[in-house]
């Protein structure tokens, strides 16, 4: 108890003495243990998150239409025997599941990890968090997602995505006003907690070197 006030007065404390920019410097500075920071390490969680999402999406249906197309194109073929032909269907079916997951996957993470950056350094510049930047960082992500497909493509992406980042940021920004809880204790209480375990973990090694 006494150590979570502490860290809630040094959150109080730091917050009066530093500006919007150097809020958002702090997301690209590593820490004393060179560790990223939390913010970053959120966006790089989120573009992997969409990136291994997209390769199970993008992966799977390819696969499936792969198969059927494999059996359709080889029917009047011949084999040598039947292990041939299940070798040459499986790398088929497999170099089609990571084409069409790569297709999907690199664009949703590239989605989610513009869509999380934007969002985290408007709301780390201003310090709070509004439906506002969820919304401006849905257009973003959205336009950037179909950014191959042309401009009327970017704008239909950009107005999906800004509308599932309006109802992302009213979910959140919800949340957080029924907790009582603002963008500013959260972003001091993930760094604090980050902190607080890499500093457990060099404690940790340090007492397994001197065992």
């Amino acid at each position: 108890m006494i150590a979570t006030e502490k860290l809630a007065e040094q959150a109080n404390l730091h917050v009066q003495n530093e500006t919007g920019w150097d809020r958002l410097k702090a997301i690209f500075e590593t820490d004393e243990f060179s560790s990223i920071s939390p913010e970053l390490d959120n966006v790089l969680s989120a573009g992997a998150a969409g990136l291994f999402a997209g390769m199970f999406i993008g992966g799977i249906p390819a696969s499936k239409i792969e198969y059927e197309d494999f059996i359709n194109r080889n029917k009047a073929a011949t084999f040598e025997n039947h292990f041939e032909a299940k070798s040459k269907m499986q790398f088929s079916v497999t170099k089609a599941m990571a084409q069409g997951g790569w297709r999907v996957g690199w664009r949703l993470a590239l989605f989610t990890g513009t869509f999380t950056f934007f969002t985290t350094a408007v709301a780390t510049y201003r310090n709070k968090s509004s439906v506002f930047e969820y919304s401006a960082g849905g257009l973003l992500a959205g336009s950037t997602y179909k950014l191959p497909m042309g401009p009327k493509a970017m704008i239909s992406g950009g107005l999906a995505g800004a509308a599932m980042g309006t109802v992302a940021g009213v979910l959140t920004v919800g949340i957080m006003k029924l907790s009582g809880t603002t963008a500013e204790d959260l972003r001091y209480w993930k760094k604090g907690w980050k902190e607080a375990v890499n500093r457990y973990e060099v404690i940790q090694k340090e007492f397994v070197l001197v065992v």
